[in-house]
């Protein structure tokens, strides 16, 4: 929260944190800044740390488990240590995340102060705690063991502990003014009061406020009187401090705060008139801590907002300037003119202190004159007390004066409206330049470096000046008819633009650039430029900020990714402002090198000089990694971190489960004077190439990484630009899903490797194997072919060769008929031989005859007509359903040959009366028989049909079956052929009949 005046009234910014904004406590008792830059607040809640933006709270019990009390004394030391008192509890040591217990519990007492000597000891000064315990005592520790001062006892509450310049310790008690000597304290000087309190000078001497006295004291001059507070005789000194510039700040118990300087003590205010502890950070601002006001910072005014309040009578100010004699002469909205003389403010009353009329534009020049443009159809010229006027008779064009420019030669250069006009007053004479037609109302006016006069209009037009040609350069250069509201030249030849809504311009040397909120400008509605050793101040629409010229020029040419304007607003206790616009001269840069900006409640004055410089490069730290809504990693600084990873060190381990969904990395600049002025950038090697612009945000966020090694970097700028030396970084290691780990990696290119050699064999030996079975299905075929040639060779080759022969006997013996007649009937005889030969060869080679039941049906058939021509009984034995099996080419012709071979036999050599043909099908096996009832032999036969049964036997083995001969003398033959079915599942087969054949008795 804000809490302060915004007059003149008031040199200090106040701007206070309660516990809305995050302190655990409004009862701040005690304030310490670590090494580290960050500052340490106690509260009766609880212990608090914070970055000048957010409070990280820490429970007394989180620290030392078995002591929850509250914290009211610390110490920073030089070693980066903190030092923490307890209400009725131990002294706490806290260095490097390790705590250590220097004292037992002061079951009584409490610590107030902590202060360290020049030689390295540490001086605990503990009160009484109780009600009804008075007095106290002095503790002093000194490698690491705490030992109570004699003679300093006594004095309670009036007691106070200081350590000057050259180190040594102070007490004052009870009226006196001690200092320790070796071991003990030595009285000095009597006080005036009982209640005093004591700080180092930086002169080497002390300052000491006793009761409402304000005293020095030095071993020169003694004590002597310096000022009076203007306190109550019930208000009593609490803590004293003197600054980095000699001044003295002193906190009292019911008044508020006093800062004593150069001779003139004056009250400064706070957010509660009790002050606890006064602390000065590094950065030169003032903290107060408050008995229930809470945190207050303080800081020099350097922006004051002059309005009502200061003694402007109207806040509306359109047009301003600065005469010869340093007094500002103002129009306001409503067309009152005001003067500020001596540092006031006043309206010039019309008929008295000038003509009158209704005042829109004001402007000085170097001999003393102050111009006044109206909307009267009037132009007066003030000088030495005197008016003089120009009116329509007088060469005045228009009716309203809109915007007036002196130029270096001492011209005036008059715009108006009613009708649109530029004009230019040169020795006494008004000289009219012709203007582009619809520029409607000239808000801006100005001479650059070489001397061009250029005039911004409402309707976008930007006028230049040559000779007495007006041109509008805007379409050439912007393409665009944007509103312009002022003009700004600087000394680089630099003509800078501001618009209504599309930004900053500059027009250099005849090149034309723009930069808006997209490249980080603070606002897009431009009303003010005012140039300052390098700095543009600008007045927006949403305050006040600043931008470096270079920067600028960075952004334009590549060099810089976006612009870092420093805001000015709530933090130098200024309220939400805006800029006013409308008429020129606006914006002034008085000769006492004070910046006016006009606004719409009054006129803001900048003091650059006062403006703090932040030129040292800021630190920054990471505070914490969250990964899933858990803390893994902590900045601990002086405190312990319980089972986290620390990162003060610059190589912490942090590995990062692979499954994590959201990783967050929060980080803080220690910047206390302005920390909403920090800017950000940060970049994740090993997914970002490029660092990312993240403003003022202090925490970025990451959905889930993939694995592998990271460097998170983040780095910042100061309210001046001024960026860090050294990036904030942490290395940490996202775990690979087990799929994802080199051995896993190894092993599935190994079993892929595996998998694809596998496949490639399988491929390979199928195709092999295809080529194989094709080669085998050749071989068949060639072998069925070299059969079937061979049977035509022998069969029907010999029948044919027998029926030709026949024939040359049938011709040769023509004359004899009945050799003719006998020769005729036994080519009849081959040529059926020939024709059953053939009949055989096709039926063996048609795959319509592929089947069981087919080789079934020729057989029998074979068997029966066979049979019949030689004159014997022929019994058929065949199954009823024969399976369907597929049977080769091969395989049927060689059971046929089989089969004719034993009928043959049977016919030529066993001189049987009947024949019986059996066929079985069993899931095993097929069975033929061929019996007879012939004279059959005993042993092998010694004839041709022993080569027939021989044959009978080849052929089935070269199918993979059996041929098996049963046979003895005088009771018939059996030829058993046996043909095993494949291994493959076969359909049941149909019973037959089983082989009955009868051997006749002999």
């Amino acid at each position: 929260m804000i809490a302060s005046a915004f007059g003149a009234e008031s040199s200090w910014v106040l701007r206070t944190w309660q516990s809305d904004d995050g302190l655990p406590n409004n009862n701040v008792t005690d304030i310490a800044e670590t090494t580290d830059g960050f500052l340490w607040i106690a509260t009766p809640a609880q212990l608090a740390r914070f970055d000048g933006v957010q409070f990280e709270n820490f429970w007394p019990k989180r620290i030392v488990p078995q002591f929850d009390r509250k914290i009211t004394a610390l110490l920073a030391g030089r070693d980066g240590a903190l030092w923490l008192g307890m209400d009725h509890g131990p002294l706490l040591h806290l260095h490097d995340g390790a705590v250590q217990v220097v004292t037992p519990a002061m079951e009584d007492l409490n610590a107030a102060a902590i202060v360290q000597a020049g030689d390295g000891a540490e001086w605990i000064d503990y009160r009484g705690g109780r009600p009804g315990i008075v007095g106290g005592i002095l503790l002093r520790v000194q490698g690491g063991k705490a030992v109570t001062v004699p003679s300093s006892a006594g004095g309670g509450d009036s007691r106070s502990l200081a350590r000057d310049g050259r180190g040594q310790i102070w007490l004052a008690r009870d009226g006196e003014l001690s200092r320790f000597r070796t071991d003990h304290f030595a009285d000095v000087v009597r006080l005036p009061a009982r209640y005093s309190r004591l700080a180092a000078a930086s002169n080497g001497g002390l300052w000491v406020c006793s009761g409402s006295q304000l005293l020095h004291y030095d071993d020169r001059d003694g004590l002597r009187p310096v000022a009076v507070l203007p306190i109550s005789a019930t208000a009593q000194p609490t803590v004293l401090l003197e600054d980095r510039h000699g001044a003295l700040w002193i906190g009292t118990s019911i008044a508020g705060l006093f800062r004593y300087a150069a001779g003139r003590v004056e009250s400064v205010p706070t957010s509660h008139p009790e002050i606890l502890c006064l602390r000065e950070d590094r950065e030169g601002n003032l903290w107060a801590g408050t008995g229930g006001g809470g945190l207050d910072r303080l800081q020099p005014r350097s922006i004051v907002l002059q309005g009502a309040e200061s003694g402007l009578p109207l806040v509306d100010l359109r047009s301003l300037c600065e005469d010869a004699g340093g007094d500002l002469w103002a129009a306001t909205e409503n067309g009152t003119l005001l003067r500020q003389t001596a540092g006031r403010w006043r309206a010039m009353a019309a008929g008295t202190d000038w003509p009158g009329g209704v005042a829109s534009a004001v402007a000085a020049d170097a001999s003393g004159a102050v111009w006044i443009g109206t909307q009267d159809r009037r132009l007066y010229r003030w000088q030495n007390g005197k008016f003089q006027a120009w009116e329509k008779k007088d060469g005045l064009v228009s009716r309203v004066t809109c915007s007036l420019l002196i130029d270096r030669a001492g011209d005036l250069w008059v715009a108006g409206i009613a009708p649109e006009s530029l004009q230019c007053l040169r020795a006494g004479q008004l000289e009219t330049f012709p203007l582009p037609p619809d520029v409607r109302v000239t808000r801006a006016m100005a001479q650059d470096a070489d001397g061009t006069i250029w005039v911004g209009t409402s309707k976008g037009a930007l006028l230049r000046v040559q000779g007495t040609r007006v041109t509008d350069e805007a379409p050439a250069l912007t393409g665009a008819d944007r509103s312009i509201r002022c003009l700004c030249p600087t000394p680089d030849g630099s003509l800078w633009i501001g618009y209504a809504g599309w930004g900053l311009g500059r027009l250099k040397h005849g090149h034309w650039s723009r930069l808006t909120s997209a490249q980080g400008l603070a606002d897009d509605q431009i009303s003010e430029i005012v140039s300052d050793h390098g700095w543009l101040w600008i007045g927006a629409d949403h305050g006040i900020f600043k931008v470096r010229q270079r920067e600028f020029e960075d952004v334009v040419a590549g060099r810089a990714a976006r612009l870092h304007p420093i805001r000015y607003g709530s933090s130098d206790g200024l309220p939400s402002l805006q800029a006013n616009f409308g008429n020129t001269p606006g914006a002034l840069h008085s000769r006492d090198g004070m910046i006016w900006l006009p606004m719409r409640t009054g006129v803001a004055v900048v003091n650059p000089r006062q403006v703090r410089q932040e030129l040292a490069p800021p630190v920054v730290w990471l505070k914490r990694v969250v990964v899933d809504d858990r803390v893994v990693a902590a900045y601990g600084g002086a405190a312990p971190l319980a089972g986290l990873v620390d990162l003060r060190r610059p190589h912490s381990a942090l590995r990062l489960p692979p499954d994590h969904r959201r990783l967050e990395f929060d980080f803080t600049v220690l910047s206390l004077a302005a920390p909403e002025n920090v800017n950000f950038q940060y970049r994740l090697d090993g997914l970002d190439d490029h660092w990312i612009e993240n403003a003022a945000n202090r925490t970025v966020s990451y959905s889930r990484l993939p694995a592998g090694d990271y460097t998170f970097r983040v780095q910042a700028s100061n309210r001046d630009g001024v960026w860090s030396q050294q990036a904030a970084a942490l290395a940490f290691t996202v775990e690979p899903f087990f799929w994802e780990t080199w051995w896993f990696r190894l092993g599935a290119i190994t079993v892929f490797s595996a998998a694809i050699i596998a496949l490639a064999r399988y491929i390979s030996f199928r195709r092999l194997r295809r080529k194989l079975r094709a080669l085998e299905r050749q071989a068949a075929l060639d072998q069925e072919r070299a059969r079937i040639a061979k049977d035509i060779h022998d069969d029907v080759g010999g029948s044919l060769t027998h029926v030709t022969l026949l024939s040359r006997l049938a011709q040769r013996d023509c004359a004899e008929p009945d050799k003719v007649r006998g020769h005729v009937g036994e080519i009849a005889a081959a040529t059926r031989s020939v024709t059953d030969a053939l009949d055989e060869i096709v039926w063996a080679i048609n795959p319509r005859n592929d089947t069981l039941p087919d080789l079934i049906n020729y057989l029998a058939k074979y068997a029966r007509e066979f049979l019949r021509a030689a004159d014997l009984k022929c019994e058929l034995n065949l199954p009823s359903s024969p399976p369907a099996k597929v049977l080769s080419a091969e395989v049927r012709h060689n059971l046929f040959l089989g089969v004719k071979e034993a009928l043959n036999n049977a016919v030529r050599h066993a001189r049987a009366a009947r024949v019986a043909l059996t066929i079985a099908c069993s899931a095993a096996a097929l069975t033929i028989e061929v019996t007879d009832d012939g004279r059959g032999f005993d042993g092998a036969p010694h004839d041709d049909g022993a080569d027939g049964l021989r044959n009978i036997r080849q052929r089935l083995a070269a199918i993979g079956g059996e041929g098996r001969i049963e046979s003895r003398a005088g009771g018939g033959t059996c030829v058993r052929l046996i043909l095993p079915w494949p291994a493959e599942p076969a359909l049941p087969a149909a019973p037959g009949p089983l082989c009955r054949h009868q051997l006749p008795d002999r």
